[in-house]
């Protein structure tokens, strides 16, 4: 019994040769730096639901940009976990660390990446407790990983459905300010119309007018306009007269031109009448055939009228098509891309990690096989002992360092010591910037360079969004002196 003890303290205390080189034990103040970083991320997951429930606080609007006002809220109520899980300490760290984009504003998907960050940080923590044959503590982390990344799916779907939501609401707005443009114009183009006809109706009665006027003037010119035969008793008459006259038949001739002077009062206004008579005839054609021409004429606008109407309503019929037509493709849009999220995020997290240990494994058989190699080298050319080169044991250190180690070898200024994990983040492609804030006029929009069914939803609103006023000319804000002008 003794001299197992003594045995087993003499090989305690032996140094290591080339020989003997096969410990695996991990030094203390490795263990205990990786110890101290695991253990507020042991129950990260319960710590995301608090960080989750304050962004909806701070999100009141639930628009899902944040701004500086909401940032401040979050990291006032979540300090403790701020900092535990991500390393920071207030709004411009916070910044500094998921503004992707660097817009100054926390958008759906930098809100996503917050929790990819600390689900990265939980993964790379996790196996450096593997590395340091902590199998208890890795065990309950990637059970939290796991659990995490189910809340980020959720997560994810939620600000997802608030998106298409948003979307599917703002291109009602636009249909609904594109039915009322459609009735704006059709009203105007009717109200053209009304007034068209009306001015046609118009100078067709002042020619009307215009023609009676020069039809009475020529009526009242024109002396032989009627000829009318006298009748064949007042011609005897008269030759009677003159007979009776020449043989001085006096009483009788007076008698003659008394009737004959009756006679003629007679015949002429018979002839009058019968002038008169014509005249009136002449009025009467004349306004028949303008009445005809007034009853062409509204019959002419009535048609008109009616295909206006029928080609108003081809254009609202097509009109409500395309409404539904867009409708229907960005839910389609939505639809499919919301199915691609889940199944990116059930399995893509997952496969890295499979892929990632099957790389390690083979990593790991590949440098048993090579000290193999080596030892045997040794035994039959007894050489001095080899040790890896120093260039693959810092990448194999670098490899499996966490990020606080990281951190401190790399000194970056004004950057995240979790920057570095974002290569391998699981991003979701949430954001929708319809409804974001004016972008500068050479941006070039993003669905131009994009093909991904956000991009084609985002597409949709665009084009069919009204076009705001274009921007001012700089040269109307200055005069010729180049002095500002300043409109009071």
């Amino acid at each position: 019994m003794l001299k197992t003890r003594f045995l087993d303290e003499t090989s305690s205390k032996r140094i290591t040769t080339a020989r003997t080189n096969f410990s695996t034990s991990v030094s203390a103040q490795q263990k205990a730096k990786v110890l101290s970083e695991a253990k507020p991320l042991l129950d990260a997951h319960l710590k995301c639901k608090e960080l989750w429930e304050t962004l909806q606080v701070a999100d009141f609007k639930k628009d899902g940009n944040l701004n500086d006002a909401a940032l401040t809220i979050l990291v006032d109520r979540q300090s403790k976990n701020l900092s535990d899980l991500l390393l920071v300490h207030n709004v411009e760290e916070l910044l500094d660390v998921l503004d992707e984009d660097e817009d100054g504003f926390i958008n759906e998907d930098e809100q996503i990446l917050m929790f990819s960050i600390i689900k990265e940080r939980m993964q790379l923590i996790a196996d450096e407790l593997m590395n340091i044959h902590e199998y208890g503590l890795y065990r309950d982390m990637m059970k939290s990983v796991r659990l995490l990344e189910a809340d980020i799916l959720n997560y994810q779907n939620i600000l997802r459905q608030r998106t298409h939501q948003k979307e599917l609401s703002i291109y009602q707005e636009i249909g609904i300010q594109k039915e009322e443009e459609f009735a704006q114009d059709w009203d105007r183009i009717f109200r053209d119309f009304e007034i068209k006809c009306q001015k046609n109706m118009e100078a067709l009665k002042q020619q009307h007018t215009q023609e009676m006027e020069e039809l009475n003037i020529r009526m009242q010119k024109d002396v032989e306009f009627v000829k009318v035969k006298p009748k064949s008793i007042l011609r005897e008459l008269q030759t009677r007269e003159k007979l009776v006259a020449i043989n001085e038949r006096y009483a009788e001739a007076h008698q003659i031109r008394t009737e004959l002077e009756t006679l003629e009062i007679e015949e002429q206004n018979r002839v009058e009448n019968k002038i008169l008579s014509e005249q009136d005839k002449k009025r009467k054609k004349l306004l028949k055939e303008q009445e005809k021409e007034v009853q062409f004429a509204l019959m002419k606008n009535t048609a008109a009228l009616n295909k206006l109407k029928i080609k108003m309503q081809n254009a609202k019929t097509r009109l409500d098509k395309e409404i539904r037509l867009h409708i229907h493709d960005i839910t389609k849009n939505q639809n499919l891309s919301s199915r691609l999220a889940l199944k990116v995020g059930e399995t893509r997290d997952e496969l890295r990690r499979i892929k990632n240990k099957s790389r390690k494994m083979q990593e790991f058989l590949k440098e048993n096989k090579r000290a193999l190699s080596r030892r045997r080298s040794l035994e039959v050319h007894t050489a001095p002992a080899f040790h890896p080169s120093q260039s693959t044991v810092s990448r194999t250190t670098l490899n499996r360092m966490s990020p606080s180690k990281m951190g401190s070898m790399v000194s970056v200024k004004s950057e995240s010591v979790l920057k570095h994990t974002l290569r391998n983040i699981t991003k979701f492609n949430i954001k929708s910037d319809v409804a974001g804030s004016e972008r500068p006029v050479n941006v070039i929009p993003e669905f131009m360079s994009s093909t991904s069914l956000a991009s084609k939803t985002r597409k949709l609103l665009k084009q069919s969004k009204k076009e705001k006023d274009s921007l001012p000319a700089l040269t109307i804000l200055y005069n010729d002196k180049l002095e500002r002008i300043i409109n009071e």
